[in-house]
């Protein structure tokens, strides 16, 4: 039903004068009884097109892509990514690794591991064995990866992850505590993408066309964020059909971590 119709029928009733006659009576009454058709067909369709908008794909705001371009304008922005040998409490820190917006490592260290000697869950991290036997200790690297974030406003992928297993090495190991200053991506991935849901990194990194490498290292889970903000810096959702968004479940390539923390 074309809504002008439904408008001229409306202002004839409008305009309308009292009936003088039976005859007019039942004319008016009958056009009523039309009018009321058409708008309840009117509304019918209007109803079809609220649920047409309501079910188009979910956008992300402009709020999400003017923060991603302010703060790949950050001199100071650091990705901040590190390995451990599970995602147990009592987890080693294996591997620590800072990038900035350009790609270039401000720190990085791989960590043999004391309460958990030589579990390098290679199969996720891409560390041997022989690498962590001839590592320096948390202990022996803590004060450069101090003096490394200084000054930095630092993105992490799962920021709570990481900053669980800072606190808990800093206290097994008597460390004076570390607290970056910065904010999970993967919350903002989240938001960007219109979900509650906690993506995964290599999923997110699908979306937009950057694939990650199996086993993804830390210097390749960095640069995945680092074109995730930059995807985000322009707005771009999707450029992989065939890449779904999932949650951080349970993945069978991870080896013996015990589930996908990012």
């Amino acid at each position: 039903m074309d809504f002008s119709t439904v408008e001229k029928h409306l202002q004839q009733e409008e305009q309308a004068g009292p009936t003088m006659t039976r005859a007019e009576l039942a004319h008016r009454h009958a056009a009523r009884a039309v009018l009321g058709e058409e708008l309840n067909a009117l509304h019918t369709a209007v109803n079809a097109l609220y649920n047409r908008y309501h079910r188009l794909t979910k956008i992300p705001s402009l709020l999400h892509v003017e923060w991603a371009n302010a703060l790949l304008h950050f001199p100071n922005l650091v990705f901040f990514v590190i390995d451990s040998t599970g995602i147990r409490p009592e987890s080693d820190i294996i591997r620590v690794h800072l990038s900035d917006i350009a790609g270039n490592p401000v720190f990085d260290r791989i960590i043999r591991p004391q309460r958990q000697p030589g579990q390098a869950n290679t199969s996720y991290t891409g560390i041997t064995s022989a690498q962590l036997s001839t590592s320096p200790t948390l202990t022996n690297i803590w004060d450069a990866l101090e003096a490394a974030l200084v000054g930095r406003y630092v993105l992490a992928y799962n920021w709570e992850f990481l900053m669980e297993r800072l606190r808990e090495n800093a206290l097994h190991y008597q460390l004076t505590p570390v607290y970056p200053i910065g904010e999970c991506l993967m919350n903002r991935a989240s938001n960007y993408y219109c979900t509650a849901m906690a993506l995964k990194l290599a999923d997110v990194c699908g979306r937009i066309g950057h694939t990650l490498p199996q086993p993804a290292t830390a210097l390749d889970r960095a640069a995945g964020q680092r074109a995730l903000l930059q995807a985000m810096a322009q707005g771009i959702t999707t450029v992989h059909a065939a890449s779904s968004l999932t949650g951080t479940g349970d993945d069978d390539s991870l080896g013996d971590l015990d589930e996908h923390p990012f």
